[in-house]
């Protein structure tokens, strides 16, 4: 009886490790999800550890998940099933009205918090009062009439006053309220985390406005529009009930630009990349997406003053309107930079530093810390 058992298990895992070869021969394996924007699970990776407890049914699970034919539709499939009976989250995305999709919120690290805004309060007093903050709020806490009934963004707006009772409200510009001012119109992507070109304008306006300097004016700007545009939130949420949406981005025309990606060795004449446009990715039609260190050259803007910005992706909506107002600007993503930050502010001579993060990852990105440094 034992020797039965024994041969049936080793039949099983058998055709466990044998599940993934077929699928494999019949259907060549995918590299990569442009729908989610990531790398697929290729194949079984064959090592010692696949001794260990777990851990081959977890690669297989991995594999068979990537690679399981008719992925895409399947998944759509279960995601419109989902909406027929009611539910109206998926994946952490909140299905609202006018079909918006809302990130679900974020579970905040008090020990991240914690260091991140000490690192900040560092930075600050470095700086003697040159520091400019922009908190991107997330679309909940703007678009609150978009909202599904059982959801509010009070989670959101009580961290919100926590980070601004901890460093204080002297540097943080008040970009919320005016975003909430224009709520009407599209200041956010109806399928995608970020604001949008527009939204980022608001918050540079005002940006501006705290710095008594004058912003150049959006409707100088060239108007292209995109089709069919499913951002970040769709990727997570599915479906044939969301809707594609137009991307709408602004040119200034006739400007011309130096623009270095620093860790890249590599020189453009310009910071927007429309070949992007044709992808899923097309938020990365701005800077081409996020690097390291990118310096931007404008011998034409209107202020002769060089000035650093500290950001993650939120800012690159913005770079249009910096480029056209300063002679020239650094964007640093301290998520892929290791280098001092206090050497190079220190190097360079900045004019100004603004810091522009979405709100979530004060409480959720420990390379903040690096701030400090």
């Amino acid at each position: 009886m034992k020797q039965e058992k024994k041969k049936m298990l080793l039949l099983l895992v058998l055709g466990i490790l044998l599940i993934p070869l077929a699928t494999n021969i019949l259907f060549p394996s995918r590299k990569f999800s442009d729908l989610e924007n990531r790398v697929l699970t290729q194949e079984i990776r064959w090592d010692r550890d696949l001794l260990k407890s777990g851990v081959l049914a977890e690669r297989v699970e991995a594999y068979v998940q990537d690679q399981f034919p008719l992925r895409d539709l399947l998944i759509n499939l279960k995601s419109d099933v989902e909406v027929l009976l009611g539910k109206e989250e998926n994946n952490g995305v909140y299905k609202g009205q006018d079909g918006y999709l809302f990130r679900k919120p974020g579970v905040y690290k008090e020990k991240i918090l914690s260091d991140n805004l000490k690192a900040l309060d560092i930075l600050s007093q470095k700086l003697e009062g040159s520091l400019s903050v922009i908190l991107a709020p997330p679309s909940s806490m703007v678009l609150t009439e978009k909202l599904p009934a059982f959801v509010n963004a009070d989670k959101e707006n009580a961290y919100y006053e926590q980070i601004l009772n901890t460093f204080g409200e002297s540097q943080v510009v008040p970009v919320l309220l005016k975003l909430l001012e224009k709520n009407q119109e599209k200041v956010y992507f109806r399928t995608d985390h970020h604001w949008s070109q527009y939204g980022a304008y608001v918050a540079y306006e005002e940006l501006m406005h705290t710095l008594s300097l004058e912003p150049v004016d959006n409707s100088s700007f060239a108007v292209y529009k995109t089709s069919g545009f499913q951002g970040t939130l769709y990727s997570r949420f599915r479906g044939t009930f969301i809707e594609g949406e137009d991307f709408v981005h602004y040119e200034s025309e006739g400007s011309s630009y130096q623009v270095e990606f620093v860790a890249e060795n590599r020189l453009e004449d310009g910071i927007l990349f429309r070949e992007n446009l044709n992808t899923r990715d097309k938020y990365k039609v701005y800077l081409d997406g996020n690097y390291p260190l990118i310096q931007i050259r404008n011998p034409e803007a209107r202020y002769q003053e060089k000035v650093l910005v500290l950001k993650d992706s939120y800012a690159n909506a913005m770079a249009p309107y910096l480029a056209e107002s300063f002679q020239e600007v650094h964007y640093m993503d301290l998520r892929y930079n290791n280098a001092s930050l206090s050497d190079y502010i220190e190097q360079e001579d900045f004019t100004r530093v603004v810091l522009l993060y979405g709100m979530d990852s004060i409480g959720e990105d420990p390379n903040l810390r690096k701030l400090g440094y």
